[in-house]
């Protein structure tokens, strides 16, 4: 699939939406009303709490995200979904929506030689653009992943049995006969987490995951950290984003 980054597009990252925490379907409505404008719309992973097809009671808590996708696809919106670790085997969720799994990242899209990324906060009154814009040069692809790639061989494959849906099957089974119990926990459990921390040497951790890509001067955008970290230099072009869960952050690119 050749893909290209579209100027205005706008990325969003671990929403991590659940029933205390509804900000980003707030987002897709003001999308859908036209309050918002983009030609594209760049989900990086971990948008809900849990969300797995398999699962049947993370369905209904989806079903209007779900709706709201499908009908910005609908009218010409091109919407990504990159999954994360936190919703994933979503594809048959949807029908206009294109989405990426574990294996199929990182995502290349093609782009424009300067781009230009602005952070951005949503609000009662829409959209607004906070502090400075960050330029990037002699850029020809963007690698997208939610950030769950590279890791150590034992995470990597419990992360990979994890999303067996056979496996998936079984655990919504033992699910259902407690009554939606286990799924309730773990929701109960995820609310919990703490989605503002700080990681110390981010940008050595950056670094040396920008290494893994073999990026070739691609600029790479990944989630799942939370850092809302950007390195630009001749060695690095890393781009980290916030949780969409701090303050309705996202960041938009232009050129």
């Amino acid at each position: 699939m050749n893909l290209e980054l579209k100027n205005g597009a706008i990325f969003i990252a671990d929403a991590h939406e659940n029933d205390e925490r509804k900000d980003f379907l707030a987002f897709l409505h003001a999308l859908n009303d036209g309050q918002i404008k983009t030609p594209q719309l760049i989900l990086m992973g971990d948008i809900f709490n849990m969300l797995v097809w398999q699962i049947h009671r993370t369905h209904e808590f989806a079903a209007p995200y779900v709706n709201l996708l499908e009908n910005l696809a609908s009218k010409g919106v091109e919407v990504l979904y990159i999954e994360g670790n936190h919703d994933f085997n979503v594809g048959q969720f949807f029908t206009k929506v294109k989405v990426f799994s574990l294996q199929n990242q990182p995502l290349i899209l093609q782009s424009a030689d300067k781009l230009v990324f602005r952070w951005a906060k949503f609000g009662a009154n829409g959209a607004k653009f906070i502090g400075k814009a960050t330029e990037f040069t002699g850029i020809l692809q963007v690698a997208l992943s939610h950030g769950d790639i590279f890791l150590p061989p034992f995470l990597a494959f419990a992360l990979k049995s994890l999303r067996n849906p056979l496996l998936l099957k079984v655990l919504n089974f033992i699910d259902k006969l407690a009554f939606g119990k286990i799924s309730a926990q773990i929701l109960k459990n995820q609310k919990k987490k703490d989605l503002f921390y700080q990681i110390a040497n981010f940008n050595t951790l950056a670094t040396q995951r920008y290494a893994k890509y073999r990026a070739n001067n691609a600029l790479i955008i990944e989630g799942h950290y939370h850092q809302n970290a950007i390195i630009n230099t001749k060695e690095c072009k890393y781009i980290n984003l916030p949780t969409f869960a701090y303050e309705r952050s996202f960041f938009v690119v232009e050129w």
